[in-house]
């Protein structure tokens, strides 16, 4: 089973429970790792995704930028903004990414679930792209 580490302040809470309930549902493990501050919140993520305690972590705030920038900051973490079917699905197929964020003032909780949603049911393509993921792991 697929264990996922979502994370929100509390800007982002009540979008973060209908996410969580909804991937619930889709037999996806969930680990909350909330916090009131969204640096904590966004670290608690990077941690589970380091140390391997989670295998995708989702953060949620107004904006998703705060912790898309705070997880970017961390050596080999790939985090990615997400506001579209689009690229909720091939930031993962094609950049390896394990963590995405998610604005509750931006995306409506139908949307942002079915969001979370295409990010879990994504997997890593490999190939061609891992020359970039190559790079991206030797900066920060």
């Amino acid at each position: 089973m697929m264990k996922i580490a979502i994370a929100a302040n509390k800007k982002g809470k009540v979008l973060k429970e209908k996410v969580k309930a909804f991937l619930a549902e889709r037999h996806y493990e969930m680990m909350d790792q909330s916090s009131s501050d969204i640096f904590e919140a966004t670290m608690n993520i990077v941690e589970a995704i380091k140390n391997k305690t989670a295998d995708k972590g989702i953060v949620i705030d107004e904006y998703g930028v705060a912790p898309f920038m705070i997880s970017t900051k961390n050596h080999g973490i790939i985090c990615a903004p997400v506001y579209d079917d689009y690229t909720s699905k091939m930031t993962r197929m094609h950049n390896a990414t394990q963590i995405i964020t998610l604005g509750s003032a931006i995306s409506a909780e139908p949307f942002a679930c079915q969001l979370a949603l295409n990010f879990a049911e994504s997997e890593y393509d490999g190939g061609r792209h891992q020359v970039r993921i190559d790079m991206l792991n030797k900066m920060v």
